[in-house]
């Protein structure tokens, strides 16, 4: 299992660095973190994380006992935070802290795997936002709907011709 803690050192020479210990997420960059990590899970607050055990929350998201530790530790500054992961979520997800004001800030990552390195996945975010288009579409009861209603209208043309 490989898990990445973004968890800053908040003191230099003794001056704390920042009030919250973990690197903010630009606008820009969580574009692309949605586009490699569509599904969200149901936000943690801290009373959840409390009153979750280790193994409830490794058995119902996948979540390892290092991240629930670092989950724990984040708690203190976000109001919520959130899983964002693959369709299937044990595949590379991120847990991402939101503070009061709607900045997301990245707390960890990780996965089965070595990790594919963010600028990877800026470079691959077209396709992975390509895949996620087919995915909603084939997915969506509209979409069939619409696609059974045009083939029986082209045959209906074909007979009638």
């Amino acid at each position: 299992m490989f898990v990445e803690n973004y968890r800053l050192d908040t003191m230099i020479g003794g001056q704390a660095q920042t009030v919250i210990p973990y690197p903010k997420i630009s606008a820009e960059d969580w574009y692309i973190w949605k586009a490699f990590l569509p599904v969200k899970s149901a936000p943690f607050g801290k009373k959840v994380l409390l009153h979750e055990t280790k193994n409830s929350l490794r058995v119902a998201y996948g979540i390892p006992f290092e991240v629930y530790h670092e989950m724990i530790r984040g708690a203190d500054y976000f109001e919520d935070i959130e899983v964002w992961g693959k369709q299937e979520i044990y595949k590379d997800p991120i847990a991402v802290g939101i503070a009061r004001n709607g900045d997301r800030y990245l707390i960890c990552r990780w996965g089965m795997d070595k990790l594919i390195p963010f600028e990877s996945i800026k470079n691959r975010s077209w396709l992975y936002r390509i895949h996620n288009f087919g995915v909603n579409l084939l997915t969506s009861e509209m979409f069939w709907l619409t696609s059974a209603a045009v083939a029986v209208f082209g045959i209906a043309l074909i007979a009638i011709w």
